[in-house]
């Protein structure tokens, strides 16, 4: 990696002199060495996110990676996680996100893509509360039917808790039984 970096820079020596040496190129070697001094190598100069009926503004708002910013391999992994966490938020259970294509500029700025296939929208297809409380969990606001988006799944939880705990009881955990091949989600409400 380093001796690609010493011959990056080389380069650009090399090319400064030519073109500062052009009787008329002078002009042309300024203005490109300025735009040269702004572009780093490995910096983010743009990020795709491909795919068909993808919510393209909630994807880039879970992404850490940024354009200007260095390239980070730790952080291209956290977002491709965090891509595939959104889709399923959204109901998008087996939604795939691929690593990153990093493909590089002639200055070495980097232009990455995330690949995504989105799947079948997951539906719920059973809700049930189980447990000793299951009896004091009051209304449960999910249906078979619904998509299964955590957070309206969280809220379900949620509201089955506060209703337990007014009888003493404030333990729910979610289990969620997924059928991929039927994009369909069971999910259970058990009270402890």
């Amino acid at each position: 990696m380093r001796a690609l970096l010493v011959l990056f820079a080389l380069a650009i020596g090399a090319t400064y002199v030519v073109v500062a040496q052009l009787p008329e190129g002078s002009a042309q070697a300024e203005t490109w060495l300025a735009h040269r001094e702004t572009v780093h190598p490995q910096q983010i100069e743009s990020i795709s996110i491909d795919g068909r009926g993808l919510p393209t503004a909630q994807l880039r708002a879970a992404l850490t990676s940024h354009a200007g910013e260095q390239l980070d391999s730790t952080k291209l992994a956290a977002d491709r996680a965090a891509l595939q966490d959104a889709l399923a938020a959204r109901g998008y259970l087996a939604a795939e996100v691929d690593p990153a294509v990093v493909t590089y500029d002639a200055e070495g700025g980097a232009f990455l893509t995330f690949s995504v296939r989105q799947g079948a929208l997951f539906h719920l297809r059973n809700v049930t509360v189980t447990g000793p409380a299951a009896r004091t969990a009051g209304v449960v606001t999910l249906s078979p039917g619904d998509i299964a988006e955590s957070a309206r799944i969280g809220r379900a939880r949620q509201g089955v808790a506060d209703a337990i705990a007014t009888h003493g009881k404030a333990s729910v955990e979610t289990k969620l039984h997924v059928d991929a091949a039927a994009a369909l989600v069971d999910v259970e409400l058990a009270t402890r």
